[in-house]
């Protein structure tokens, strides 16, 4: 998962204030939108898992009409390469 430089502060700063780790307030703030949590349905019950459904299948049909050759190799760090 990317995140914009200011998404990653706030995060770091409201895992120290709830005394938890980035990773578990990231599930659990994807939990209160996407998830029926204690009788509460979050943005599920607002069309969320609709909308999301709708975008992880044009995400398939796209990733079905792409194809890189059979010798790409993808290197995660030529990602970071302009901001080195």
């Amino acid at each position: 998962m990317y995140i914009s430089e200011e998404h990653e502060r706030a995060l770091k700063a409201r895992a120290r204030e709830f005394g938890v780790s980035e990773a578990e307030l990231v599930r659990r703030m994807l939990d209160g939108l996407l998830l029926e949590v204690e009788g509460e349905r979050g943005l599920a019950g607002a069309g969320a898992v609709e909308a999301l459904e709708s975008f992880l299948a044009e995400a398939d049909r796209l990733a079905e009409s792409h194809r890189f050759p059979e010798e790409y190799k993808f290197y995660r760090d030529e990602l970071y390469e302009d901001r080195v």
